[in-house]
Order: C-alpha cells, then structure tokens, then sequence
C-alpha cells in the first residue's frame, strides 16, 4: 500500500508547512521474494519526491544479500538526506557490515547519535536507536532548545522515552502490524511488551507523535488484511 499521510505535530515551523518525510521500514532481504521486488519499491519510492528518507531497520535476514543495496536503498536520495538505523534481524547477523554498506551509499547513520539540519531557518535534530539490542539512545540534551526533534527507533516500545524526552515525531517499524489482522479482533500478534496496541499506524503519547509502519516485507512474508506499507508523511503546521 502506497499513501500519502497527514500529520500535525503541535511544534513544527510554520515555514515548514507541508514538509514530506518518506518512511521505509522493515525490508528483510532474505530471499523469499526476490530483488527485483524490492528494486520495484525503491523505484516507486524515489518517485515520491520526499523531502527526507528514513529507513527504521531489519534491512537483511540473509548476509549475502548486501548484494543487493546498491540497486535498492542506493538509488535512493533526497533534498535534507538519507537516515538510517539498524533493527534485531541485522542484529543477529553481522550488523557493522551492514552498517558500512549502507552508509558508503550516501545514507546518514543516526544510531545512538543525533544530527542537526538547517532547513527555513529553523533547526531539525534527527536521533536514532536500536535499543535494547545495540547500541545507546541518543543524547539530545546537546541540540538547540527550539530544534523539531525526529527520532528513529525499530521499536515503537521506546513511546514512553520519547515522550519524556520532548521527541516531536517518532518513526518505528518492528511490529509489521501484526502481519495477520483479523476482522472485529484485530491484530494477532505483535512482538512488543505493549502486545499489539502499537502494532501499527499513528498514535500520540504527548508531546510525542508516533508513526508505526507495517515494513515492507518480513522473514515470513505471509500477510493477511495487512498489506505492506510505504508511506509519505505530509507535515502540516498548526500555526
């Protein structure tokens, strides 16, 4: 599923009004579905003119299919950057080449780190965490006190973090959203300690907005009533 969301996160800058932020999540190149699946979503994805691309981790199931980056994430490019984090899949594999070959296609790592972007005259601070499989949770006490703070997290579980921590927009992937949806029950299962209450879509822990996306495809890539998911964002300012 391809769509286009709105969302108004109390804080964003009137000038940015209307910036797209694309979310990608959740790939799991493992060889069930081939590459030219995925080179078939990153075409579609570079054609959504988004103004900044985040990736929220498990990108391989399969070592060898670091093959296959250049043709897919490596296509991809955007006006105020490429972001990316790692999830537990990349984790049980060999996680710094991972991180390497992604990076060496132009992508910014933002694991257990915040950068800062200038854009309209205001500031964006971008975090990332892997938490609790690798790694640290950013430390934003450093970015300026009016920064509009993103966070990447492959979890949604960190919601609470977040919250406490004045995070404006947080982007996770991890739960599929719950990959099998059952009429009137809902989602089956998710792999949260909150069950399947994030499994997917938006929620708001003030003054935290969080966007859980149901990934692209997953180690089994079975799914029913609960379709694959690559969103654009749409910020929209309330001032």
């Amino acid at each position: 599923q391809v769509s286009d969301k709105v969302s108004t996160p109390p804080r964003l800058p009137a000038r940015w009004d209307g910036l797209s932020i694309l979310h990608l999540s959740d790939l799991h190149f493992y060889g069930t579905l081939d590459r030219k699946f995925f080179e078939e979503v990153t075409d579609i994805a570079a054609g959504m003119n988004a103004d900044i691309i985040t990736f929220t981790g498990d990108l391989l199931d399969n070592q060898e299919l670091v093959d296959w980056l250049p043709s897919t994430l490596g296509k991809l490019s955007a006006p105020l950057g490429c972001y990316f984090i790692l999830g537990n899949h990349d984790w049980y594999l060999n996680p710094d080449e991972i991180r390497q070959c992604v990076s060496d296609l132009g992508w910014h790592d933002v694991a257990g780190r915040t950068t800062c972007i200038e854009h309209e005259g205001h500031t964006l601070a971008i975090g990332g965490t892997e938490r609790p499989w690798m790694g640290s949770h950013p430390d934003f006490s450093s970015v300026p006190g009016d920064a509009f703070r993103l966070l990447l997290s492959h979890t949604p579980d960190h919601i609470g973090w977040a919250s406490e921590h004045q995070i404006d927009l947080m982007l996770s992937g991890h739960n599929h959203g719950g990959q099998v949806v059952l009429p009137v029950f809902g989602p089956v299962y998710a792999p949260s300690r909150f069950g399947t209450r994030d499994a997917g879509g938006g929620f708001w822990e003030g003054p935290t907005l969080l966007y859980v996306a149901r990934g692209i495809s997953g180690r089994h890539p079975l799914r029913w009533r609960c379709p694959p998911e690559l969103t654009k964002l749409v910020l929209k300012s309330n001032k």
